[in-house]
């Protein structure tokens, strides 16, 4: 019963089914959501990144943040997320724990099903799974379906608005979160290959468990399809704060 919601969203979504050929590489970093455009058809994307963050109980360095995306056709793309190697110092009583290692890895897919035609509009489905394959600080021991609907809206020549819903299928009531993403986008009129954003992304646990998190951040394009990033966080209830960088190219 707790998924009938989310499969309504999902078939109606899938009810739209059009021709879409993406022409240019988009990345999905920086940020907690994804963008809803596709790879290109035979093109290969690599995001990379580090993340820095911190709160009362620890701080973590995240080196890596690697994702693999390839476009296998007009609307669909494949992806294998590699993630990070992995810093923590743990805070304990009495002292503190150094931890290091790699996350769990994912595979998973991106479909289009809704372009409009003067590209005002854009609607894409994520399905991930996240295999145990990190070190024993840093998996979760299952494999972890996650489902999300992804969109993106042109509001004017400067200004686009994208969100994102999901659903992470964890493997106990503790892990199974909706997730929720808000996120204005501003490019500078006489900057075109620059833009800024600011938004918001929650975490619903159920049992008034949740988090909430501001984001912002700025990318700048270059050519031959690449883009450097930097972002910056705040999860307002477990204060944790973070700030990363990043690269991504088509190739």
């Amino acid at each position: 019963m707790k998924y009938t919601h989310l499969f309504t969203v999902l078939c109606l979504l899938l009810s739209a089914n059009l021709t879409f050929a993406q022409g240019d590489y988009a990345p999905d970093r920086p940020g907690i959501g994804n963008g809803s455009s596709i790879t290109p058809t035979n093109m290969l994307g690599l995001e990379l990144g580090a993340q820095f963050s911190t709160n009362d109980f620890a701080q973590q360095f995240d080196i890596g943040q690697i994702l693999l995306r390839y476009g296998l056709m007009d609307r669909l793309e494949l992806r294998a997320a590699l993630n990070s190697f992995s810093i923590q110092e743990r805070s304990l009583i009495g002292g503190t724990k150094n931890v290091t290692g790699i996350q769990d890895a994912a595979v998973g897919f991106k479909y289009n099903v809704f372009h409009h035609p003067q590209n005002e509009a854009n609607i894409s489905l994520l399905g991930s799974l996240s295999l145990p394959t990190g070190s024993d600080d840093f998996t979760s021991n299952e494999l972890v379906p996650f489902l999300s609907a992804l969109s993106d809206f042109v509001l004017s020549n400067e200004m686009s608005l994208s969100s994102n819903v999901g659903y992470n299928f964890g493997y106990d009531s503790y892990t199974d979160f909706f997730l929720l993403t808000i996120t204005p986008t501003f490019t500078l009129p006489k900057a075109k290959h620059s833009s800024f954003y600011a938004g918001y992304a929650g975490r619903f646990f159920g049992n008034d468990i949740n988090q909430q998190f501001l984001e912002a951040g700025f990318t700048y394009s270059l050519v031959n399809a690449v883009q450097l990033d930097a972002n910056m966080g705040f999860e307002l209830k477990g204060e944790t704060a973070f700030i990363g960088v990043g690269f991504a190219k088509g190739f």
